[in-house]
């Protein structure tokens, strides 16, 4: 792909995405994992600190990662916005219910979630903060993550360049690794 292709497609992942921030479930379906940043630290999170996402304060999000917390605060924000908003809010996990004992440095709220959507028959993935095109593998030497089946990354979340080594986490709340 030349770069107007690629500014071309990122903007229509990134309006999908931002209506997916808002609760639409029209392009795909939005949801919070434990990116490879948090993931051994999942069994001791109670709660999660945030920044003030969206001029409306900290997400009230507990160690249930329910994505309709999210999807209910962007959808309070212009979804021309939205993404903007997403690449500023961060979230840290936390030992206690006052989220004074932080267990992470801050993670930008992009590496929190997944997304998935077809445009143009090929569908493309947002993970750990980074757009991927299913249907191309992907390794990682990260012993908590697993690889994701098909994946490449094309493209970072929210235009910039993939520079660094892209890791995936398999571990969900589910299955707390």
């Amino acid at each position: 792909m030349n770069a107007l292709e690629d500014d071309t497609l990122l903007a229509a992942l990134e309006r999908r995405l931002a209506a997916a921030l808002g609760g639409s479930t029209r392009f795909g379906r939005l949801a919070l994992r434990w990116p490879a940043a948090a993931a051994d630290r999942a069994r001791d999170t109670v709660a999660f600190r945030s920044n003030d996402v969206g001029g409306y304060g900290p997400l009230p999000l507990d160690a249930t990662l329910d994505v309709t917390t999210v999807t209910a605060r962007f959808a309070h924000i212009p979804e021309f916005a939205r993404t903007d908003e997403l690449k500023q809010s961060r979230l840290i996990p936390c030992a206690d219910r006052e989220r004074e004992r932080l267990l992470t440095a801050p993670i930008p709220l992009d590496h929190w979630l997944t997304f998935d959507t077809t445009l143009h028959g090929r569908t493309y993935r947002l993970h750990e903060g980074r757009w991927r095109r299913v249907g191309h593998t992907e390794s990682t030497n990260d012993p908590v993550s697993a690889p994701e089946p098909c994946c490449e990354v094309f493209w970072t979340s929210l235009g910039q360049h993939p520079g660094g080594e892209g890791h995936v986490v398999g571990a969900g709340l589910a299955g707390r690794p």
